[in-house]
């Protein structure tokens, strides 16, 4: 691939690109953080799509099944209102957002400008996130709904 790097907020720019996976199609999908979207592209660089539901990206991951969990560490009322920090869960497939992890603020009166930034899931959905404004790396366990 040759490099497909301008900064800007036009379709193939980036204002802090953060994260990158590939689904089971071969796209690639980019954490356009400072443009609040993911960015999706074919392996040649060509742009195909872009997908604002997913927050202000940090991390992005897309498991086998085209699962695709991406983390928002920096949505609050002035960067990006409307949107909460937290893991999103949705269709890597069609772009549709099906559950949130929400980020739970350590320190609610301090003007915490982190939270989630990596996330990977297993097998068995369990979703894997590190946080930076608490410094770890927690495990949330998936619910199956069954006793």
């Amino acid at each position: 691939m040759s490099r497909i790097v301008k900064k800007g907020a036009g379709p193939g720019e980036f204002d802090t690109p953060h994260s990158i996976a590939m689904d089971s199609r071969g796209r690639l999908f980019v954490g356009d953080r400072g443009n609040n979207r993911i960015q999706i592209f074919d392996q040649e660089g060509r742009f195909l799509d872009q997908w604002k539901q997913f927050g202000r990206p940090s991390g992005v991951f897309i498991d086998k099944n085209d699962t695709i969990y991406v983390a928002d560490s920096q949505s609050n009322a002035t960067q990006n209102p409307g949107f909460k920090r937290g893991v999103r869960i949705g269709n890597a497939k069609d772009g549709k957002v099906t559950a949130l992890i929400p980020f739970v603020e350590p320190e609610p009166d301090k003007n915490n400008n982190a939270g989630m930034e990596g996330v990977t899931a297993d097998a068995s959905g369990n979703v894997y996130v590190g946080e930076t404004t608490t410094q770890t790396l927690k495990k949330y366990v998936r619910n199956t709904g069954t006793r």
